[in-house]
């Protein structure tokens, strides 16, 4: 007898950059998904107001009872979480954990759509989630995926500067996926792939493997490149953290196939679960930058 798949998702989070693009995704393979927003969310606004498949409920996040009341009344098998650690909402990720497990929930997304997190640094909250997550028994699917097309001219100043600034020598290569591939992507996998082959599992897919110098150069000259030993403070909001990002590229850790503990990259790893969309052509770069 065949393994039965998951047959309920719902979604905490869904903002503009992976969330609602994630929800889209689903609706477009005809799949019902939950959007459970926070009662003050604008972002809500983004999404189509007359597909059957879609609904919409509003929760406190920091109220685990609460949350967990919304996915037992829904029968969700499978929650997803696309919460920002920019503005400090993946803390909130334990009491979202706690309402999963609560309510019987078989899978949890968590927030993750970039790179492997370290144990310590500025993503360090991610680490830790995963570590709390297994300590109350709720099986986890994250999702590494690399930096998004689409961010490149922020992680390199350009939108601000008009500049394409590169850290070090940008001779390094790093994992990019396009959003609507990984968004694609999780609504595929979950919906065709058996739990047993997601449960407590780590996804590593890759759109494009480049190096900063690789994509300046694709805007053939039209802006200038400056090589630098830091963003500039002084016009980049968060530019320490864009900083530390382009750093990651010298030791090969902007790569999906970077690992922690052995300091290595290994290139084959970084893609190693794009094979789970069989058929699936990557948007590059140059596609998705109009380049």
């Amino acid at each position: 007898m065949s393994e039965a798949l998951f047959k309920s998702f719902a979604i905490v989070g869904a903002g503009p950059h992976i969330g609602i693009p994630i929800v889209k995704a689903f609706l477009a393979i005809g799949t019902p998904i939950l959007v459970i927003a926070r009662p003050t969310s604008k972002n809500t606004s983004a999404l189509p107001d007359n597909d059957p498949n879609l609904k919409v409920v509003r929760a406190d996040y920091t109220s685990a009872s609460e949350v967990s009341a919304i996915l037992r009344e829904n029968k969700v098998d499978v929650l997803i979480s696309t919460v920002t650690f920019i503005l400090g909402g993946v803390v909130v990720q334990d009491v979202l954990a706690d309402a999963a497990k609560e309510a019987g929930v078989k899978l949890f997304v968590p927030s993750e759509f970039g790179l492997s997190p370290p144990p310590t640094g500025l993503v360090h909250e991610k680490h830790a989630f995963a570590v709390y997550a297994k300590s109350i028994g709720l099986p986890t699917l994250r999702v590494y995926n690399g930096l998004f097309h689409e961010f490149v001219p922020w992680l390199t100043a350009l939108t601000e500067t008009g500049k394409f600034h590169i850290v070090s020598k940008g001779d390094m290569p790093g994992s990019f996926t396009a959003i609507s591939d990984v968004a694609g992507y999780v609504a595929h996998i979950l919906t065709t792939q058996p739990p047993s082959r997601l449960l407590d599992v780590e996804v590593r897919i890759e759109g494009q493997r480049a190096t900063l110098s690789e994509i300046s150069a694709l805007y053939k000259g039209n802006v200038p490149v400056v090589y630098c030993d830091a963003l500039p403070i002084e016009v980049a909001l968060a530019a320490n953290v864009r900083t530390s990002y382009q750093r990651g590229f010298d030791i090969g850790a902007a790569s999906c196939g970077w690992n922690h503990d052995t300091k290595t990259d290994d290139a084959e790893l970084a893609s190693k679960d794009n094979s789970l969309w069989e058929g699936h052509r990557w948007l590059t770069i140059g596609e998705v930058l109009g380049l």
